[in-house]
């Protein structure tokens, strides 16, 4: 059965569908990897412009991402969710309550990925260096916790 990983940011229009592309990369076709916002509000959007072009520079098309909001899922189909943030996670924790997933904060000991949506383009690839930067950790974790949670055949 393939597990499912969600990446959650505020919008789903910036960073978490440029990290679900990334994060998708390093776990293979054994995962689905998916994107949802914290924020009803902007559910619906099409990728942020710069999301689209920066990562059409590496030879991903973005330009078909429609935001989705967490509250239209069913959280618990997700055995890891991956937020940018503290605050993210926390919020995400609040909605799953006792839930089985494991949340998790994408560049945890530096506080997040931070939002580049007044920064330019230039803030988007840096953006996506930093997700470059931390993304192997993130499969890896998810992929060992995977490995160490089958039983021996």
């Amino acid at each position: 059965m393939m597990e499912k990983v969600l990446c959650v940011c505020v919008g789903n229009i910036s960073r978490s569908p440029m990290m679900q592309a990334v994060l998708q990369v390093h776990l293979g076709a054994s995962f689905l990897v998916e994107s949802a916002a914290l924020s009803k509000e902007l559910a619906g959007r099409p990728a942020n412009h710069r999301s689209v072009a920066c990562m059409k520079e590496r030879g991903v098309d973005l330009s078909g991402h429609i935001s989705r909001w967490i509250g239209e899922l069913n959280l618990y189909q997700y055995r890891w969710i991956v937020c940018v943030g503290h605050d993210e996670a926390d919020k995400v924790r609040s909605a799953l309550g006792a839930g089985s997933a494991s949340v998790m904060v994408a560049n945890d000991n530096q506080g997040g990925i931070p939002d580049p949506y007044e920064l330019g383009l230039a803030g988007y690839r840096d953006c996506l260096a930093l997700l470059d930067q931390v993304m192997p950790h993130i499969a890896q974790h998810i992929s060992g916790a995977r490995i160490a949670s089958t039983p021996d055949r």
